[in-house]
């Protein structure tokens, strides 16, 4: 990120602290300059004092006189010159600001580590006139080591969200009350170069569909714009809106503004968030189409089974109907009748298939919710999957009150809900030699009092195998490839999910022993109230 502190009411502290220092530093030296020996004396046992070190140092290097703190800080002095006490040289330093200040009847303020305690000091210089000593330099050292070890920190904890921020994906900016930007990471400014720079205004950069260019101003203006409405609601906002980025072109974004540090009902500054979520909004398609297709070709193996059984019968009537007629055989009008009969039931059979399949996979969007009886989409779904099922010798316990209220969902959804899951069991009890007995339950009832109906299926086959926690994810299977993609469980929660239900399983059903799934619905007519 661009130059930031994290803290920055320690560094304005420290700016305070030294205009304190700079003011008490001026008023020592106006102190010692006007007043007499015997005061000087007295001023001098004051000196000793003070935390911070006073020391007066001549042309020639020599200390005429430090404090008890300079001897604290740095030794005895002995005679020795300036350079000797603080730097442990043995000649003049090659560039001694205090003293070019003075040559120039002017003041300086410097900073220096001492190489041996490591002690920070600021050191504030002034020209100090004595009588036969000449012009002398004044200073006054105060011990910032405390300081500059915060202002270390502040600079690596700088450094460490720095290379944090640099890392992510996302595109991270900090925002001014008036929405300009303050600092944000390279990602940012791979996205937008130079409009994301420093005092640009995050508006201009982002061009949201609600962004408006008036003509009596140069900058642009939002209606409902996320980050106005962030800081005057003090809550987190978020937006989806295509932007167009150098060199990309339009992509799908996601933005997050989070207000920062609320204070007397004003927002202090904005965090911004942006993430390009375009590959993703474009997996979550293809999801969605899979899914379609999945859920088709389960209903297709349904209805597959279910129309052999009259297209059999039909071709069989059919046939015989047609042998008679090819041995140039009178037909007697009843026979005729009665083949014609059973040819027109088993065509009817499969044109009413045919229909309720249309019904289920012609829905487009998201269908209006509305009350279901759970009796007739269990009775619709056993119609589609009762071939199935019965081929592979699997008997069905069908227990619903005919009292039970229905409950919130879509129907076309519901039944094929119903019919994933039975698909599911009937693929887990697997062949009729595999298997005795073999059953499959279907429960449903009305839980905590009626505030809720579950609905329960299951099976008594081997139950759920490792990775059950994961049966709800898209594309997992416990399968062979070929058996499907693993969408079934995902569409029914899918679907469970968009009426306000919970769908949940579990290993080994306590009754059958095999898999068990349980269904939260909404009744009806608590959710209409």
């Amino acid at each position: 990120m661009r130059q930031y502190r994290p803290d920055q009411s320690s560094l304005e502290q420290e700016e305070q602290e030294r205009g304190d220092q700079l003011r008490q530093s001026a008023g020592l030296a106006e102190a010692l300059a006007g007043t007499n020996p015997e005061d000087r004396s007295r001023l001098a046992r004051i000196l000793n004092l003070l935390p911070c070190y006073v020391v007066l140092v001549g042309p020639d290097y020599r200390i005429s006189f430090h404090n008890k703190a300079f001897a604290g800080f740095f030794g005895p002095v002995d005679g020795r010159p300036c350079y000797s006490v603080l730097r442990s040289r043995d000649a003049p330093c090659a560039y001694c600001p205090p003293l070019y200040s003075v040559a120039d009847s002017s003041s300086c303020v410097m900073e220096w580590t001492h190489h041996k305690s490591q002690h920070s000091f600021r050191v504030y210089t002034y020209p100090f006139e004595e009588a036969g000593n000449g012009l002398l330099a004044l200073k006054v050292g105060f011990n910032i080591t405390s300081v500059q070890r915060v202002r270390r920190a502040l600079d690596l904890s700088e450094q460490s969200y720095r290379v944090i921020t640099d890392s992510l994906s996302i595109g991270v900016a900090l925002l001014a009350p008036d929405l300009r930007i303050q600092a944000g990471n390279s990602r940012l400014a791979s996205w937008f170069g130079h409009k994301a720079d420093k005092g640009e205004r995050v508006c201009d950069i982002l061009r949201c569909p609600s962004y408006a260019q008036t003509l009596s101003r140069s900058e642009g203006v939002c209606e409902g714009c996320p980050f106005q409405a962030a800081a005057r609601e003090q809550v987190v906002r978020e937006e989806e809106f295509p932007v167009v980025l150098e060199g990309s072109g339009e992509r799908l974004m996601r933005l997050v503004a989070c207000p920062v540090a609320p204070r007397r009902g004003r927002v202090r500054a904005l965090i911004m968030m942006l993430e390009d979520i375009t590959r993703r909004r474009h997996i979550t398609q293809q999801i969605q189409r899979a899914r379609k297709l999945e859920a088709m070709g389960t209903l297709a193996g349904g209805i597959a089974h279910e129309i052999n059984q009259p297209l059999s019968a039909l071709h069989l009537y059919a046939s015989g109907l047609q042998m008679l007629l090819d041995r140039r055989e009178e037909v007697p009008p009843d026979v005729a009748r009665e083949r014609l009969s059973l040819i027109m039931r088993e065509a009817e059979r499969i044109r009413g298939i045919i229909t309720h399949m249309r019904a289920l996979v012609m829905q487009e969007g998201n269908p209006s919710l509305e009350p279901v009886s759970l009796r007739q989409a269990a009775a619709g779904a056993l119609a589609l999957v009762r071939s199935q099922l019965q081929d592979q010798g699997i008997a069905v316990r069908l227990e619903m009150p005919r009292s039970l209220p229905p409950v919130l969902s879509n129907a076309g959804q519901l039944e094929q809900v119903l019919v994933n899951l039975l698909g599911n069991a009937a693929h887990a009890l697997g062949s009729p030699q595999a298997r005795t007995p073999r059953t499959l339950l279907i429960r449903a009832g009305e839980k905590n009092g009626g505030e809720k109906i579950l609905l329960e299926i299951a099976d008594s086959g081997p139950g759920l195998p490792d990775g059950g926690e994961r049966i709800f994810d898209p594309f997992f299977t416990s399968g062979e490839t070929h058996k499907g993609m693993g969408l079934g469980l995902s569409i029914v929660h899918g679907f469970v999910t968009l009426w306000g239900g919970q769908v949940y399983a579990v290993a080994h059903h306590p009754e059958l022993g095999g898999a068990g799934f349980f269904v939260d619905l909404r009744p009806a007519g608590k959710a209409l109230e």
